[in-house]
């Protein structure tokens, strides 16, 4: 099947954010539904800012839109309608994101998951540091204090790098305000992390559902936590490793017996590798006026998005 030449042709799905809430796993769940074409890579990048510091192979300002469709390959897409996938979780704080995904694509929807924003920080941190973006030295406390002070890592353009501002990424209010400037709310999904963990499977039938997909697809299926914040003896190895599986479940989307085999293999290899490279995670130390002040800073956030979506969020009271 050859590349269509307008954006008009195809139906867009898009997880939009946000990071170190499920959304690797979500987009593995999803990418081998028969009704999805998903990217090969989760992370196109493609929407961010020119100057938003993460590198991709391809950007809107310095490609052009058409570039966009390079990313899937049409030519093994799922028969009937589907939706083409893919998840760049910095969607949602690149400031320009918002209009130029509106501006391009006409046929789109977003998806946004959310976590509790202390639990999601201490995620971060843990994260930073097992790809050796946080110094190994670097405390929790210092972590906050660096953001809190705005002393952190930036680039020449102003711009911090993601793993120093996550403090502030925290309050998605802020940021989701963005897409519903341009977005009509029947347009955008948003859900939970703790939902997710709590029964990933009435979860992905809820997306399902929302997307107008075979939700039946995720009735026997076997869900697998992708990118979950381990402690790995080889984080190189981690990274190869999870790759060749996205690639595998890929090749077997469509094939129900095969698809069947690689996940009872998959669970054997599995356990194997994470004996292999999976270590105990050091516990964080958080000072009590740390957390007095995360209390603080994001103790309205809940009420915030309430107003905006209307939906609660699974989370704690935080005193404030």
């Amino acid at each position: 099947m050859s590349i269509p030449t307008d954006f008009s042709d195809r139906r867009f799905l898009i997880i939009g954010g946000t990071s170190k809430a499920g959304t690797t796993s979500v987009f593995n769940y999803l990418a081998g539904h028969p009704q999805i074409c998903a990217t090969e890579a989760k992370e196109t990048r493609f929407f961010l800012d020119a100057d938003y510091p993460l590198p991709s192979a391809k950007r809107y300002y310095k490609d052009g839109p058409g570039e966009y469709l390079s990313f899937f390959d049409f030519a093994k897409e799922p028969r009937g309608e589907a939706w083409s996938l893919e998840a760049t979780p910095d969607y949602l704080y690149s400031p320009n994101a918002p209009r130029l995904i509106r501006e391009t694509l006409p046929n789109v929807r977003l998806i946004f998951f959310l976590r509790e924003p202390i639990s999601r920080l201490l995620s971060f941190y843990q994260f930073g540091k097992q790809i050796n973006e946080i110094p190994q030295a670097m405390t929790f406390d210092q972590y906050v204090n660096l953001q809190r002070t705005g002393s952190g890592a930036y680039s020449s353009r102003g711009y911090c790098h993601p793993a120093y501002r996550a403090l502030q990424h925290g309050r998605y209010s802020t940021y989701l305000s963005r897409f519903l400037e341009v977005f009509d709310r029947s347009a955008i999904y948003v859900a939970f992390y703790e939902e997710l963990k709590c029964d990933a499977r009435l979860f992905m039938v809820s997306i399902c559902q929302w997307a107008g997909i075979d939700w039946r697809y995720f009735r026997d299926y076997r869900f697998e936590v992708t990118n979950q914040g381990v402690k790995m003896r080889s984080p190189r190895l981690n990274q190869v490793y999870y790759e060749a599986k996205q690639k595998a479940r890929r090749l077997v989307r469509n094939r129900v017996g095969l698809r069947s085999i690689l996940g009872q293999v998959g669970a054997k290899v599995n356990v194997i590798y994470r004996k292999m490279n999976v270590t105990n995670r050091n516990e964080v130390l958080i000072s009590r006026s740390t957390e007095d002040f995360l209390s603080r800073y994001y103790g309205e956030e809940a009420a915030r998005l309430k107003k905006m979506l209307g939906i609660e969020a699974p989370w704690p009271n935080r005193k404030t």
